[in-house]
């Protein structure tokens, strides 16, 4: 009996230990809360002066209650967004415990006028809770103003740690320009299908979305001079304003014979437009070589992306009065082989950004990567035809032609007609050969302000009136709508 007593009372003991230990506050800065979610969105479409609530659970999963000293919002009083905490309304609160290994709900509530164009277009605030002199957050987005919403619905699994979120359009589909769109993960034109998109048409793309036409889809751009179509990022704050990779890309798969951007503006993404195979269809090293695939690219800028203006994975890309410029690595790369052929354009590189791929704001790739091979294995030829194009940089030398060993480029593949090149090494005289047609190296272009990107010229620039008539591919007007000069009209994009 007494050495159950002594049992017994040890037991006692240590479950008073224990719990006293719990009950007591922890003041180390070491201290964490933890969430049941990182952040609360509120995908509610709102016809009307719309109110929504959610919660989620704040965590203390240390081993002894914690005191929060402060849960506020960080707009304070003028935010949106009203919060319930233990059963108390408010926008701040001050001395919350948590037990040990215990948690609580937050509510939290929003209303927006969705119609007051004053709005933000999406509406961000944040928790902040101060435990122990730290200060931790919690995220709260909502939309600020009616849009049409692309949200994702389906998902690829790569692996455990990587998967791709997206939703199929309707065939057939038409955005339409009276609201804007917004698109969060991949919005998908399925196999067969056309999706329209309107004059005027706003696109905004949230991190990492896209817009991807599968193997066989078309997508048709009808931007006009007046009301072009515009693909950017949905952060609309001063300080975005000109932050690159804040997207992902416009990707075409092949198959399609009627793509068509016309008339666009593509900015501030990780690469503007992509036509070909690449890592998210699942192919792995399979290139349709057979497949038909074409894409029309004509008066439209691309500015500003991450890595590569235009990609092309062996495809057919034909355009006319497009401006490609400052990106961080390269402005065109084209792979694999295929046919490209441009008149009347602007390409023009100085990247002065932070790049996440490089340790400085340096570019160091070339701006115009081209080459004729996957996997070891040469594929079509590679036809490259420029007509009164500037091709320009601030590199010394702007072209690489990676080529397999043993293969060249012939004069009917590659030739430059009243171009001017940023190059030290291209000439008529060395391998790959190009015809040349009176195009020139390393002239002075004069951009207005390469740092705006405002690349039309002054007409002291060396491309002022060294195109030609014959060299035009059909571009009678320039970008703006005005006519070139006959017959000599300017090398590059803007007309005289």
């Amino acid at each position: 009996m007494k050495k159950l007593f002594y049992i017994s009372a040890l037991i006692l003991f240590f479950s008073f230990f224990i719990s006293c230990k719990k009950d007591k506050v922890i003041t180390s800065p070491n201290a964490k809360l933890t969430f049941s979610q990182d952040s609360i969105l509120f995908d509610t479409v709102f016809t009307n002066i719309g109110s929504t609530t959610k919660l989620f659970r704040v965590h203390n999963r240390n081993n002894g209650k914690v005191n929060i000293s402060s849960i506020r919002l960080a707009r304070g009083n003028a935010s949106f967004y009203r919060l319930n905490v233990d059963g108390v309304p408010g926008k701040s609160f001050s001395n919350i415990e948590i037990a040990a290994q215990d948690s609580m709900y937050i509510f939290v509530e929003v209303t927006i006028d969705p119609n007051n164009q004053l709005n933000p277009f999406i509406y961000r605030d944040s928790i902040l809770f101060d435990l122990n002199g730290n200060e931790q957050h919690f995220d709260l987005i909502a939309f600020g103003q009616n849009a049409y919403y692309h949200m994702p619905n389906q998902k690829i699994i790569f692996n455990s740690t990587s998967a791709l979120y997206y939703e199929v359009e309707p065939c057939g589909a038409v955005w339409k320009n009276d609201k804007p769109h917004l698109i969060y993960g991949y919005a998908v034109v399925d196999s067969t299908c056309t999706l329209t998109i309107q004059a005027g048409a706003k696109i905004y793309l949230h991190n990492s979305g896209g817009i991807w036409v599968y193997r066989y889809g078309t997508i048709q751009v009808n931007g006009t001079s007046g009301l072009p179509v515009t693909f950017q990022g949905d952060r609309l704050e001063q300080e975005y304003i000109d932050v690159p990779g804040q997207w992902d890309r416009i990707w075409i798969n092949e198959g399609g014979t009627n793509n068509l951007i016309n008339y666009a503006i593509i900015k501030n993404g990780y690469i503007g437009v992509h036509a070909g195979t690449g890592a998210f269809d699942g192919v792995g090293s399979v290139i349709y070589s057979s497949a038909s695939k074409s894409l029309t690219l004509k008066n439209t800028i691309i500015q500003n992306c991450s890595y590569a203006g235009i990609l092309g994975h062996f495809y057919n890309i034909t355009g006319g009065d497009n401006v490609v410029v400052n990106c961080g690595q390269h402005l065109l790369e084209f792979d694999y082989g295929g046919n490209y052929s441009f008149y009347q354009c602007t390409f023009a590189n100085y990247w002065n950004q932070s790049n996440n791929s490089q340790a400085s704001n340096a570019r160091t790739t070339p701006s115009f990567y081209f080459n004729n091979y996957y996997n070891g294995n040469q594929m079509d030829s590679l036809s490259l035809l420029f007509g009164n194009c500037i091709m320009d940089g601030s590199l010394a030398e702007e072209f690489q032609f990676d080529t397999i060993a043993g293969t060249a480029l012939g004069k009917e593949h590659l030739k430059f007609d009243h171009c001017a090149l940023k190059t030290g090494n291209l000439s008529p005289n060395t391998a790959p050969t190009y015809t040349c047609q009176v195009s020139h190296n390393n002239l002075n272009m004069s951009f207005n302000s390469p740092s705006t990107y405002d690349f039309s010229i002054p007409n002291n620039s060396a491309a002022w009136g060294a195109g030609s008539s014959s060299s035009n591919g059909g571009y009678f007007n320039d970008i703006k709508g005005n006519s070139f000069a006959i017959p000599n009209p300017n090398m590059g994009a803007y007309g005289q």
